[in-house]
């Protein structure tokens, strides 16, 4: 893969990670009724998650173009379909009107926090299916095993670096702040990049048919 190739992945996985969803909710839980070191842990546990999903979407995709490379266009397609749901949801952001996490509980007795960060990306499919969505853009058969961790690695960081970045910031009211002010243009920003790159990525794929 060129440069190119290593940002785009890059820009979509940072994405992909901030979404808001389940996890930015357990991640903060954590972090409130904890302390931050706990909130750490989590996060370092839900990016080792995230690197096995992407892993194994890796090597699914792989297994497809080598027994039904006709498939792989239309993966694309799909894949494409769903990073523009990603992108809209990030333009039509709301920001939550009570940051109150009372009515979720969880038992604090025999849990680890590293462990609890990783349960929680690996019962959610849709991240499996947004790793599909994004790899199949970029996957070749020929690719070598370094290639393949290199890229599910790189996804595993993005994701444990924004979750630790957002352990800290609820934490300092400086950054905290900036981003509540914030939030809503960075995230319609995000989302319109997105919208374009997933509509180009749609394009592409269906030439394959044409």
């Amino acid at each position: 893969m060129d440069i190119f190739d290593w940002l785009t992945i890059t820009l979509v996985c940072f994405i992909g990670a901030i979404t808001p969803g389940p996890s930015l909710i357990v991640i903060i839980y954590i972090t409130n009724s904890k302390k931050v070191i706990s909130g750490l842990l989590a996060s370092l546990g839900h990016g080792l998650g995230i690197f096995l999903y992407a892993l194994v979407s890796i090597y699914i995709l792989n297994m497809i173009i080598a027994y039904l490379p006709i498939s792989i266009a239309l993966i694309q397609i799909l894949g494409s379909v769903f990073l523009i749901y990603i992108s809209l949801k990030l333009i039509f952001f709301k920001p939550y009107k009570n940051s109150s996490n009372s009515k979720i509980e969880f038992s604090k007795s025999n849990f680890n926090d590293f462990f609890l960060g990783l349960t929680t990306s690996l019962i959610n499919p849709k991240i499996l299916i947004f790793f599909s969505s994004v790899f199949s853009q970029f996957i070749e058969s020929d690719y070598n095993i370094e290639t393949k961790l290199t890229m599910a690695l790189l996804a595993g960081i993005i994701d444990a670096f924004w979750y630790m970045l957002v352990s800290y910031s609820i934490n300092t009211k400086k950054i905290q702040n900036y981003l509540k002010l914030r939030q809503s243009k960075i995230f319609l920003i995000l989302g319109i990049v997105l919208l374009f790159f997933s509509s180009y990525l749609i394009l592409k794929s269906v030439e394959y048919f044409l």
